[in-house]
């Protein structure tokens, strides 16, 4: 006996009886309005689906008499729990509500399709989110610079008349690629330090050029394509800007929603005193 005594689910069973009694108490009448319940068809063909879709099979007999069984269960204990107002101030259920409001106005949202004016006037007016960063493809030749200065100026001498003689010039460091193909500046100082990029502006392509200085060392570099950066065409980033379009349009619709709504109401915020907003 005193074994069972200290059962969770006894404690749970006596405290739930006790709510419930009193709830009755305070409550005559409540609990008898809406006791019928009429599982449908339709319920029962969505129970055997939502089995189906998780099991990847049709359930038995017996099984599906459990869901509807255990549907029933679901039912009574939910209705239960509205009588009693267990669901009034849970912030996860008032979540949960908004959410399934919130549901709704999307779906509203995303039975508008936006045509094909309408998707290049919302490029045109977010140009800068779209835009597509210069690239360029280039060759590098890397020097150390851990070297006493007049060792390096004698290296840097040597490497330029090498390259003006077009002879092959071996890196100091396989670790550092030689060849780099349509990548934009912010890879470019990714692998070389901030501000590579910038000093990389103002060379010609085709020829080699340098020495330029990096966070690493010293380069010698050849552009061999430059691509500046540029606005795309609709048609590159449809996808793209109908995503972009249809969410926009999606938190327009919900704040307007929002603002329709509250005007049904007299909203009264008491702020405490310390907290009160600035005018």
């Amino acid at each position: 006996m005193k074994s069972l005594l200290k059962e969770p689910l006894l404690h749970f069973l006596t405290i739930g009886a006790a709510f419930f009694a009193l709830y009755l108490y305070l409550n005559p009448g409540e609990m008898s309005a809406d006791d019928r319940i009429v599982v449908s068809p339709e319920r029962i063909e969505q129970l055997a689906g939502n089995f189906r879709q998780t099991w990847q099979r049709p359930p038995t007999r017996d099984e599906l008499d459990a869901l509807v069984n255990d549907f029933v269960v679901e039912e009574i204990l939910y209705r239960q729990a509205l009588a009693m107002g267990i669901d009034k101030n849970d912030t996860v259920i008032r979540r949960r509500l908004r959410q399934k409001m919130e549901f709704y106005t999307d779906d509203v949202a995303d039975r508008v399709s936006p045509d094909r004016e309408r998707l290049a006037q919302y490029l045109a007016d977010n140009t800068e989110r779209y835009r597509q960063p210069a690239r360029v493809s280039l060759e590098q030749v890397y020097l150390r610079n851990d070297m006493p200065r007049e060792q390096l100026d004698q290296r840097i001498d040597e490497v330029t008349a090498q390259l003006a003689a077009d002879e092959a010039v071996e890196s100091d460091s396989a670790m550092i690629p030689r060849h780099f193909e349509s990548v934009s500046g912010r890879e470019l100082d990714r692998t070389f330090g901030g501000g590579f990029t910038r000093s990389l502006a103002d060379l010609p392509v085709g020829d080699w050029q340098g020495p330029v200085t990096s966070g690493l060392g010293v380069h010698f570099v050849r552009i061999r394509d430059f691509q500046p950066a540029r606005t795309p065409a609709l048609e590159d980033v449809m996808a793209e800007v109908e995503r972009d379009w249809r969410n926009e349009h999606t938190q327009t619709l919900r704040r307007q929603v929002h603002e329709r709504l509250r005007e049904d109401y007299d909203v009264v915020v008491r702020w405490p005193e310390d907290r009160e907003p600035s005018s």
